[in-house]
């Protein structure tokens, strides 16, 4: 019978909340409501459980979950597609590194216990992409799309434009510049001029911190939280990305307290010293002094290692951080 108790009618239609009260209509579901809200509650199913986890924006768990559902969610497999277009959203996987500071290598990834290889680490959307063989240079590109999009006028509207206004001036004008430059000079130096300034600095960290689409390899991307990853030329993790998604995986077992690197360039450059060194220092300004380059005798750097216990040990004269990213081209 119909969940109101002041109606006789067949109950036709089950409480979208609980799944348990049937009522013969809505306006009897809600003169019932007052009483029936007390014994109300929410169903947990898979469904609800990945509704969650978007909100939360931990688009990588969603999406495991939104795999294993037997037939599919056209719903939520939208509300991801447009969570992941908003390029504001990254998620560390089970609570396997934090970034903090690694001396010797400035800010860095760290891993938070014995990590096996092959787990993921680190889900992360771009907040703009561009082509590298377009006519013109990526990350002009790149650094148009981020100032519209931090700087949307719809922005005190809508609240997806709001929220990207707030990764803009929060997350993505205080990643590293090309070449170590320093955004205190920009802003003395154009102090006249503040657009001028924001749109060289914001071009400076386009060209220093976007990395390589490796499914895509004609784009790069502007992946906020993975961009803080250091270089290694004999990196423990490896980057999966695309122009939409990125996930940085072990690519070996990563004890706890080690720092989790990746390579900012392509496997087979990384085979060769000479080409690869001149990559990184040609193309973001910087010289490598990886262990890789220090046992190949490619830099003076005697021993250096990129985990934390040799970045502790190593003298803050000679530290000097690996943070810029590089020109593929």
């Amino acid at each position: 019978m119909c969940g109101n108790e002041d109606c006789t009618e067949p109950g036709t239609k089950l409480c979208s909340r609980c799944g348990k009260e049937a009522y013969c209509s809505a306006d009897c579901q809600r003169k019932a409501w007052k009483v029936h809200k007390l014994a109300c509650q929410k169903v947990e199913t898979p469904e609800t459980a990945i509704s969650a986890l978007l909100r939360a924006g931990r688009l990588y768990s969603a999406r495991e979950q939104l795999s294993k559902l037997p037939k599919g969610n056209a719903r939520l497999s939208a509300e991801f597609d447009e969570k992941v277009k908003a390029g504001i959203y990254s998620e560390i996987v089970d609570d396997s590194i934090r970034l903090q500071d690694v001396e010797g290598f400035g800010r860095g990834y760290v891993a938070l216990r014995d990590i096996a290889a092959g787990e993921a680490l680190l889900f992360d959307t771009p907040f703009a992409s561009a082509p590298i063989d377009g006519k013109k240079e990526y990350h002009f590109i790149i650094a148009e799309k981020v100032i519209r999009r931090g700087k949307n006028p719809a922005r005190r509207a809508n609240p997806v434009a709001d929220a990207q206004a707030d990764f803009f001036f929060d997350r993505v004008m205080k990643l590293p510049l090309k070449g170590g430059m320093e955004r205190a000079w920009l802003e003395d130096t154009l102090e006249s001029n503040r657009e001028q300034a924001e749109q060289m600095i914001v071009c400076a960290i386009a060209e220093g911190s976007s990395m390589w689409c490796s499914e895509e390899p004609n784009f790069m991307g502007l992946f906020a939280s993975a961009a803080w990853f250091n270089h290694s030329c004999a990196p423990n993790a490896a980057v999966e990305a695309t122009r939409s998604i990125m996930v940085v995986r072990a690519s070996t077992a990563i004890p706890r307290g080690t720092e989790v690197t990746v390579s900012y360039l392509p496997h087979q450059i990384l085979e060769n010293g000479t080409s690869r060194r001149e990559r990184l220092q040609g193309g973001r300004g910087f010289e490598c002094r990886c262990s890789r380059c220090a046992a190949e005798g490619l830099t003076t750097a005697e021993g250096l290692t990129t985990d934390v216990e040799a970045a502790e040990a190593m003298p803050a004269e000679e530290a000097k951080p690996c943070l810029i990213r590089h020109d593929l081209r």
